[in-house]
């Protein structure tokens, strides 16, 4: 199990910054330098530009300075219950300067560690362990996207990122997918081959997915009629929307009801 130690996102030292541990923290170290900043490695210093990664493994010199204008950046110290290999599993380098094209839902992941990092919640640790391992699994995946695909694939990887955020949210739920497609400049069996590509589930199964639980929401939390909820929730037909849910949540709109209750 992965323990989060320390945190910091958005840190700034104000006036710069210099860390000088020849041995390490003690712990491992997942750096990220939102201003240029002078990273020594192998016993040399070279700038490197805002937007790099370094991973500090266990006992590993942590060198890095700024000292003009001020220092910004995101630090996790972190530990495992016993290592067993986990970043050479994941094929992601330690001690090196890395770069995502884009990095968006790292930035949205560590933001949400740091939240969960000062809660009080009784499984706190257990959250905490998840949520770290989920961010590192999901950096481990953009940093081998970034180094396979071109930048003109990971720039549909945002668009799609943002697109997926929407639908799960139901912030946006497309009618079809000629008019969603359309607006990338892509072919509607091109557009979805992306989406499964980018996340391994097709975008009419993210669909029913938002729609269901929103459904479940409404039927946990209000007094609407069962009819009712399968229309806000974007069904016409109540015995369709009535299948879906039991095939999603394992048991029908009523039942579910009863038991939430």
């Amino acid at each position: 199990m992965i323990k989060v130690v320390d945190m910091g996102y958005q840190f700034v030292n104000v006036g710069g910054f210099e860390a000088d541990r020849p041995e390490g923290s003690g712990d491992y170290l997942f750096l990220y330098l939102r201003c240029p900043t002078e990273v020594c490695l192998e016993g040399e210093y070279k700038w490197h530009p805002a937007g790099t990664y370094v991973i500090f493994e266990k006992g590993a010199p942590q060198i890095y300075r700024k000292r003009d204008a001020h220092f910004i950046n995101d630090w996790i110290h972190f530990d495992f219950d016993c290592y067993d290999e986990y970043f050479e599993k994941l094929g992601v380098p330690l001690n090196t300067p890395l770069t995502l094209q884009n990095n968006a839902e790292i930035i949205e992941m560590t933001s949400s560690l740091l939240i969960e990092y000062f809660s009080s919640s009784t499984d706190h640790e257990t959250v905490m362990a998840e949520k770290a391992d989920e961010l590192f699994c999901k950096f481990a995946e953009l940093y081998h996207f970034s180094n396979n695909y071109s930048t003109k694939m990971n720039n549909y990887r945002a668009a799609f990122t943002d697109l997926r955020h929407k639908i799960l949210n139901r912030q946006y739920c497309p009618d079809n997918l000629d008019e969603t497609a359309r607006r990338m400049n892509l072919s509607v069996s091109y557009f979805q081959h992306l989406y499964k590509g980018f996340f391994g589930n097709s975008i009419h199964k993210d669909i029913i997915r938002a729609r269901i639980e929103q459904a479940a929401q409404l039927l946990k939390n209000t007094d609407r009629s069962i009819s009712e909820i399968a229309r806000l929730c974007g069904y016409d037909n109540v015995e369709h929307f009535s299948r879906s849910f039991k095939k999603y949540k394992g048991s029908s709109p009523r039942n579910y009801r009863k038991e939430e209750a």
